[in-house]
């Protein structure tokens, strides 16, 4: 080959190719982050914009090397990502549960990272200071329902709480447990801890059965608390959309009507007694993405209520 056309040859431009996106919650300091990160072979021109609130537009001159998703995220800012591939462009569209917009960093190297960070601020807003008293149920001797190999319901309602108290300590609530670890106290104390100020109250427990055969969410809710089966009804969309188990339905709770206008949940992520469901509660993500749902539904009802 004459050298003058190699010359022309490594002149031409490289179009970078789109190999994988995918999105995760940051912590920098105090300051939480949805992010959305697109790896590339190599530098593509990059166009971002807002053609609505809601929803953020970015336009690669790329050609797509992947799956072009859909991208359920669901973090309470983040709602879905959508990929439109065209000639020689690709069109990120994602969508928001707030209208917050993101700044775009990139990240040299192999891959090259196109890094979108949208603040989850919002959510600190909306959970600071406010009480929640969160409720692990049996405890102690007390362990409650057993599964069908050795998981205990007392246990997997603690490690669920545990991840709930995490993420809402991190929306800047302030978080009382009605016990500790190998307590078992009464109902009657759990709702001792109930003040006034409360915001709202949230039990955690598994659904058990003699039906082996039984699975799925449920929620229960404070029948004397305005609003709440809406309220329920709302946290259990969310917990299934995240961890697509059954939904076993929203219903009143006759020990939650104690707490009285407080509102009041009790949540069953699953039937403890079923060889499948016992199964999703030995993953850590699986209490990961209850406590999330959870939280973002509460909020987006309380919000929308405004």
């Amino acid at each position: 080959m004459p050298a003058s056309l190699v010359s022309e040859v490594k002149k031409l431009p490289t179009t970078a190719r789109l190999t994988n996106f995918y999105s995760k919650v940051m912590l920098e300091g105090e300051e939480q982050f949805s992010t959305v990160t697109i790896e590339a072979t190599a530098p593509p021109p990059t166009a971002i914009d807002y053609p609505e609130p809601g929803t953020c537009r970015v336009t690669l001159r790329a050609i797509l090397n992947m799956y072009p998703g859909p991208l359920y995220v669901q973090d309470g800012i983040v709602r879905e990502v959508t990929v439109e591939p065209g000639d020689r462009q690709v069109t990120f569209n994602i969508s928001l549960d707030e209208a917050v917009q993101a700044t775009l960093t990139a990240v040299e190297g192999v891959p090259y990272r196109i890094v979108l960070r949208f603040s989850r601020r919002p959510l600190q807003e909306f959970y600071r200071d406010k009480l929640i008293i969160l409720d692990p149920g049996h405890g102690g001797t007390d362990g409650g329902w057993r599964g069908p190999v050795n998981l205990w319901e007392r246990d997997m309602a603690w490690k669920t709480a545990r991840e709930l108290a995490r993420v809402l300590e991190g929306f800047k609530a302030r978080v009382i447990w009605t016990r500790e670890e190998q307590e078992n106290p009464s109902w009657q104390e759990r709702l001792r801890k109930v003040t006034p100020a409360t915001f709202c109250f949230i039990s955690v427990h598994e659904h058990g059965a003699t039906d082996a055969g039984q699975r799925g969410t449920a929620v229960l809710y404070n029948p004397a608390s305005r609003g709440n089966e809406e309220l329920a009804a709302k946290v259990l969309e969310r917990i299934v959309a995240r961890v697509k188990t059954p939904a076993r339905g929203v219903k009143a709770d006759e020990e939650l009507a104690r707490l009285g206008e407080v509102p009041g949940l009790k949540l069953e992520p699953v039937a403890i007694t079923n060889w499948v469901d016992e199964g999703l509660l030995r993953n850590p993500y699986f209490h990961q993405k209850v406590a999330l749902a959870t939280a973002v539904a509460i909020k987006q009802y309380f919000q929308r209520r405004k």
